[in-house]
């Protein structure tokens, strides 16, 4: 990041020096909007406690819980679209629970009876709502909006 910005402050020296045209900052300009760019707002979830204490901290808010692995591939599809619910819903808590990366992770995938990947669940007050199993990002959204 350090040297993007670096690289923005010598592109910027350069075009007010006509040394270079302006069609050559475009790539600059888009590694400063990354550099600026909202961070994905999901929390990683590795244990029951953890998974219990985020249900109470978030009251009646919506939480949507995103059950997934490391070797799931329609898991490392939908990632990306549940971070950018993350950043669009700020009203709503998003959890990922990665089954694999620990014994208590996968202690709670199970607890949950979660048998396909990627599994969404849906909760408020404390309380399970539905869930979707699969990478269906329309079923997501929607359901996102429905309960929140």
């Amino acid at each position: 990041m350090k040297h993007a910005c670096m690289l923005l402050g010598l592109c910027a020296v350069a075009s007010a020096l006509n040394i270079v045209q302006t069609p050559r900052l475009s790539p600059a300009r888009s590694l400063a909007q990354r550099c600026s760019a909202p961070r994905a707002v999901v929390v990683d979830v590795a244990s029951t406690d953890e998974f219990e204490k985020a249900l109470k901290t978030a009251g009646d808010s919506l939480v949507v819980v995103d059950y997934s692995t490391s070797w799931c591939g329609p898991c490392k599809i939908i990632a990306p679209k549940f971070d950018e619910f993350s950043e669009k819903y700020k009203d709503v808590a998003f959890l990922k629970v990665m089954g694999d990366s620990s014994p208590d992770a996968d202690k709670l995938m199970r607890s949950q009876g979660v048998r396909a990947l990627p599994s969404f669940h849906f909760w408020k007050n404390e309380k399970k709502l539905m869930s979707i199993s699969g990478a269906k990002t329309q079923a997501l959204q929607e359901a996102i909006e429905e309960y929140m």
